[in-house]
């Protein structure tokens, strides 16, 4: 697999992370609430629960390649929709409430609470779906590639949400501004237009 193909899905999944969304809003109220060391079993389920569903998607890919053959280029299109409609919601969003008396437990309830959160939205998986297809080759798909991209996201997803609750008590202000998630919002929104293209011009 061509590096640079790696280093950018981990620059597209950077800015998709460092988005504030609700998953970013739940672990910086927990760390006002409770801090960073008794947020790291909620940050470790919301890390696990993304892997599952990279895999999920991954295996997906795999399954439909073998299923559709020669139609499968069919999926890229609709992953091209999807990513455009992602650019949509982002530049349309309003900005996350955060809430500092909401803390769902702590220890491994807060990791199973955490853990159920992405596998329960079904868009999260529609995000890899449309998105991998145009950073590795799912017909010639090797062990290396997967451990590759599963490693870039668990690190990645890990340091964006220990840095959130670390900043938490601090950065709160900066978050809790509308005009500042609305900047970085459709930031991120002309970043999927362009991981759109990548998607829809690779051979």
């Amino acid at each position: 697999m061509p590096q640079d193909l790696l280093w950018a899905f981990i620059l597209i999944f950077t800015i998709d992370s460092i988005t504030p969304g609700p998953a970013v809003a739940m672990v910086m109220s927990r760390g006002m609430s409770v801090g960073l060391a008794r947020t790291l079993p909620f940050i470790a389920g919301l890390v696990v629960g993304d892997l599952l569903l990279f895999l999920m998607a991954l295996l997906g890919l795999v399954a439909l390649v073998k299923t559709l053959g020669p139609l499968f280029f069919l999926i890229k299109w609709i992953g091209v929709c999807y990513l455009l409609y992602l650019a949509y919601s982002m530049w349309t969003a309003e900005p996350t409430a955060l809430d500092s008396t909401q803390t769902g437990g702590t220890g491994w309830r807060s990791f199973a609470l955490a853990l159920f959160l992405p596998l329960g939205n079904p868009k999260a998986v529609g995000f890899y779906i449309a998105l991998l297809p145009a950073f590795m080759d799912v017909e010639k798909l090797s062990m290396t590639t997967a451990l590759n991209f599963s490693l870039a996201i668990i690190l990645i997803w890990s340091l964006v949400l220990i840095l959130y609750t670390a900043v938490a008590d601090q950065g709160r202000r900066r978050f809790k501004n509308s005009s500042a998630q609305k900047w970085l919002s459709r930031s991120s929104a002309g970043a999927m237009v362009g991981a759109a293209g990548v998607v829809a011009f690779r051979n």
